[in-house]
């Protein structure tokens, strides 16, 4: 599972978009059960200046890569995005704002094995799941390693670093 940090193909989309020095920011594993309501639509960025999610949330540009092990159907969690939304100045953008639907608000039906990568300012969120099977997902945060942080993150324990494949090293620079 720690190989998927350097999925050759993830990695390559994301030199192009990023350039070349990629870092590796989180990983995360989330399930939702059958009879979960759904998260409101929400943003993972911070407001300049917030601390909320520490200075590693202080980053402008963060991408996360969402991995669907299970097929997202309209009755199993689905993902829900508002379009360009992160692209959006207004006040209602806010990162603190949660909001319970949106009139552009669209569904993401994906098959297992599908990723869907996500500007952490978009606002989005999982419909509920109405359906008989849980629904699990990875998500992998990445960022250009010229977009870091307003003020110095503790650095990765080595040890921990030498247990990584040397393709999954590289991401981990601080």
């Amino acid at each position: 599972v720690t190989g998927l940090i350097a999925h050759p193909p993830m990695i390559s989309f994301l030199r192009e978009l990023f350039g070349d020095e990629i870092i590796f920011m989180s990983y995360a594993y989330a399930r939702s059960e059958p009879g979960h309501p759904g998260i409101s639509l929400h943003a993972d960025g911070q407001p300049y200046g917030s601390q909320i999610f520490g200075f590693e949330g202080s980053c402008p540009y963060v991408v996360r890569v969402l991995y669907y092990l299970d097929d997202l159907t309209p009755e199993v969690s689905p993902f829900r995005v508002v379009p360009r939304s992160h692209l959006a100045m207004h006040a209602d953008a806010n990162p603190y704002k949660r909001y319970e639907s949106h009139p552009e608000e669209v569904m993401v039906p994906v098959k297992a094995g599908s990723a869907v990568l996500i500007n952490h300012r978009v606002f989005h969120g999982n419909f509920p799941n109405t359906g008989s099977r849980a629904r699990e997902m990875l998500a992998i945060a990445y960022r250009p390693a010229w977009a870091g942080p307003i003020s110095e993150v503790s650095s990765w324990n080595p040890a921990d670093l030498d247990a990584l494949p040397s393709a999954v090293r590289t991401l981990f620079a601080d």
